[in-house]
C-alpha cells in the first residue's frame, strides 16, 4: 500500500509557508519547473462530478509528469478559488492502486470545490501545482427514504466477508486480506465509492475489477487481472494482498452491486459470531399490466419473527410523490409523503416506522402519478419459516371470495380486511365447508382501520377445509394469509380475494412428485350444483381430464397427485365450470437440492 498521506497539520504548514508562491503560479495559468528544481506537475489534470452516484463525490485524474523520478502526486482542495488549499491525499507511484486517479468523498452537493495537484520526487522535493481545477458534486441517483439496512463484516481470522441485511447474513465470501508488512486496517469504515474497472499503473496491464473503496487507498475488489488474463487465485482464503480485500473474481460482482455507497464495513481481527442464518423459502407473484395511482394492502404484521416491506416502483420517465399511510386495528393511522425518481424503486421496512414495531397493520399507497407497489413479508411463525409477496389491490370492493382455506393440524388461516373509508363498515363472512354447510358471522370494521379474523377460531371451523365469502356494507380490501407446518414443508402464503367469479380459469404452473403436492380448490357460491371439468395439459401435448361436481355453497378439493397418470408430472391447468366459481391452486413442497 502507498505511504500514509501527510497529515492535515502538515498540509496547513505548507499552505501558510507558500501562499504567495501558489497564488502566483496559479495566475500564470500553466505549470513550470519550481525554483528548487522540483518535478513538473502531472499532465492533463481534470476534475468532474462523479456520474451515476448518490452525490458527495468528485472524480480527479491526470497523466504522469514529464519529469523523471516522480515518487508521488499530492492533491490539494479548497472551497474557494485561489485557495488556501488543504492536502487531501498523497498518491505514491509505488502503490498497488491507481495513483493516476482519486475519488474525493464526503463532499456537499451543490458546493464548488477547487483542486491543484503537485509532483514529488524521490528526495521529497515538491514541484509547482497544476492550474486550478473545479468541480461541483451532484446526486444523479435518488436515495431511498427508508431501505434495507445493509452492512459488511470482514473477519481477518476467518478470511471471510459477511454481507448482512437487517442483521441477518445473506452472503458469505472467502477473501484474502493484507499479508506481511501490508496488513488490512482494522476498524469501522464504509463503502466510499465504486469503480467497476480500476487500473494499477505501477503494473502495466493490471486491472482490479469491482473495486469498492472503503478507506484511503484500501478497497474490496476482485483478484487482479493482467493483460486480460485472470491471475491465479488459488491462494484465496489466506492473506495475500497489499492491504486490500481480494475476492473470488467469479463472485466479486455480487457484493459490488449489492452494497451501495455508504454501506458500513467492519473489519475485525477475530472470528465473526454470525447471527441466525436467513429465513429460507420462495415466493411468486403475478406481474401487473399497468401502473396505478392507488394500491391497498390488507395483510401486514411486524411482531416477533415478522419483517414486512412495501416496495414502490416508478416505471415512468418523471418523478412523482405518494402518500404512504399505515392503518392500525384501533383506527389510528400514520401517513408520510415521499418523492420517487423516474425508473426508481424505494423499499420501506414497515417495522422501522414509529409505532409500527409490533402490530397488525394495513397499508395504502396513493400516488400523484401511476406507480407499482408490492408487499413482501418474511417470517418465523411458530417455527414455520418462509416468506410471501403480493401485488396490492387497486380498488376496494364489497364482495370478496376465497376458495382456498384449511384449519387442520399445523395450519392457521386468517382473513385480513382493510376498511379505508371514513365510516364504519359491517362485514358478513360466510364459511363454506365441503359438506355444503355454511356458517355466517358478522364483524365490525372501524373507519380507516384493519381487522384480523382467525378462521380457526370460528365455530366448528377448527379442523376443516373451508372457503370464505366476504360481504361488506362498504367497499373494503380483503386478503387471506395461511401459515402452516405442512409435512416437511413449513411456510406460509397470502392471496388477495377474488371479486369476479367466472366460468373459465387457467393456471400455467403445476407439478407433482414425491416432494411436490398440488391441490386445486373450487368454491361454488351458487344455490345449485356446479359441474366442473378440469383439464391437465402436459408438455408433450397430451391431456388428462377430471370431472367434478361441487355442491351449492360448498368447497371441493382435488389433490392432483392422486389423479391417474399425474403422480409425477409437469402440467398446466384449465378449469371450466357450469356457472360462476372461484378457483385457486395451492402447492406445498420440500424442494430437493
Amino acid at each position: 500500500m502507498p505511504r500514509r498521506a501527510r497529515t492535515v497539520g502538515a498540509a496547513l504548514r505548507i499552505i501558510v509557508a507558500l501562499p504567495l508562491v501558489w497564488v502566483l503560479l496559479l495566475s500564470q495559468g500553466s505549470p513550470g519547473a519550481s525554483a528548487d528544481g522540483g518535478p513538473l506537475p502531472p499532465s492533463q489534470p481534470w476534475a468532474a462530478d462523479r456520474p451515476n452516484d448518490n452525490g458527495g463525490k468528485v472524480d480527479l485524474g491526470w497523466s504522469d509528469s514529464p519529469s523523471s523520478d516522480v515518487a508521488a502526486y499530492r492533491l490539494y482542495r479548497s472551497t474557494r478559488s485561489g485557495g488556501p488549499y488543504e492536502l487531501i491525499s498523497e498518491r505514491s507511484t509505488d502503490s498497488a492502486v491507481n495513483y493516476l486517479g482519486y475519488v474525493d468523498t464526503g463532499l456537499t452537493d451543490g458546493l464548488p470545490y477547487y483542486y491543484v495537484i503537485t509532483s514529488v520526487d524521490g528526495s521529497g522535493r515538491e514541484g509547482p501545482p497544476t492550474p486550478e481545477l473545479a468541480a461541483t458534486p451532484k446526486a444523479q441517483l435518488f436515495e431511498a427514504a427508508v431501505t434495507v439496512r445493509k452492512s459488511m463484516v470482514i473477519s481477518i481470522a476467518e478470511q471471510k466477508l459477511y454481507c448482512l441485511e437487517n442483521g441477518r447474513v445473506v452472503y458469505v465470501f472467502l477473501v484474502s486480506t493484507g499479508a506481511g508488512g501490508t496488513p488490512t486496517p482494522i476498524g469501522d469504515f464504509k463503502i466510499l465509492y465504486h469503480d467497476e474497472v480500476h487500473p494499477v499503473p505501477k503494473y502495466p496491464g493490471t486491472v482490479c475489477y469491482y473495486w469498492m473503496g472503503f478507506y484511503q487507498d484500501y478497497a474490496i475488489h476482485a483478484w487482479p487481472m493482467v493483460n486480460g488474463v485472470q491471475t491465479n487465485y488459488e491462494g484465496l482464503g489466506y492473506p495475500a494482498s497489499h492491504g486490500c480485500v481480494r475476492l473470488d473474481p467469479t463472485k466479486a460482482h455480487i457484493p459490488y452491486y449489492w452494497a451501495p455507497d455508504g454501506t458500513p464495513v467492519s473489519i475485525i481481527p477475530g472470528p465473526f459470531q454470525a447471527p441466525p442464518m436467513p429465513i429460507r423459502g420462495g415466493h411468486v407473484s403475478r406481474g401487473t399490466a399497468s401502473s396505478h395511482t392507488d394500491w391497498f394492502f390488507a395483510e401486514g404484521y411486524t411482531g416477533g419473527g415478522f419483517d414486512e416491506y412495501i416496495l414502490v416502483f416508478n416505471p415512468e420517465e418523471s418523478s412523482t410523490s405518494f402518500d404512504l399511510e399505515m392503518m392500525l386495528p384501533d383506527g389510528s393511522s400514520h401517513a408520510s409523503t415521499f418523492t420517487i425518481g423516474p425508473r426508481t424503486r424505494i423499499t420501506f421496512h414497515v417495522d422501522d416506522f414509529p409505532g409500527m414495531s409490533d402490530t397488525n397493520v394495513s397499508v395504502s399507497v396513493r400516488a400523484r402519478a401511476p406507480v407499482v407497489a408490492e408487499r413482501a413479508m418474511y417470517f418465523d411463525y411458530n417455527g414455520n419459516t418462509g416468506g410471501h409477496v403480493s401485488l396490492g389491490v387497486n380498488e376496494p370492493a364489497q364482495d370478496w371470495f376465497f376458495a382456498e382455506g384449511y384449519t387442520g393440524g399445523g395450519f392457521d388461516e386468517y382473513i385480513l380486511v382493510l376498511n379505508p373509508n371514513p365510516q364504519d363498515a359491517v362485514l358478513t363472512l360466510d364459511f363454506m365447508k365441503p359438506d355444503g354447510s355454511v356458517y355466517s358471522q358478522d364483524f365490525p370494521a372501524g373507519a380507516g382501520s384493519r381487522i384480523t379474523i382467525n378462521v380457526d377460531a370460528a365455530p366448528d371451523m377448527g379442523d376443516t377445509d373451508v372457503s370464505v365469502r366476504l360481504r361488506s356494507t362498504l367497499p373494503v380490501v380483503a386478503e387471506r394469509a395461511m401459515y402452516f407446518g405442512y409435512p416437511e414443508c413449513p411456510g406460509g402464503h397470502v392471496q388477495a380475494g377474488c371479486t369476479d367469479p367466472g366460468i373459465l380459469r387457467f393456471f400455467a404452473e403445476g407439478y407433482t412428485s414425491r416432494f411436490f403436492d398440488t391441490y386445486l380448490l373450487v368454491m361454488n357460491p351458487n344455490d345449485y350444483d356446479l359441474p366442473v371439468v378440469v383439464t391437465f395439459c402436459r408438455p408433450d401435448g397430451s391431456t388428462v381430464g377430471q370431472p367434478m361436481m361441487v355442491g351449492p355453497h360448498s368447497r371441493a378439493t382435488l389433490k392432483v397427485n392422486l389423479v391417474p397418470d399425474l403422480s409425477n408430472s409437469e402440467f398446466s391447468i384449465r378449469v371450466d365450470t357450469g356457472g360462476p366459481a372461484v378457483v385457486e391452486r395451492a402447492m406445498y413442497f420440500s424442494y430437493p437440492r
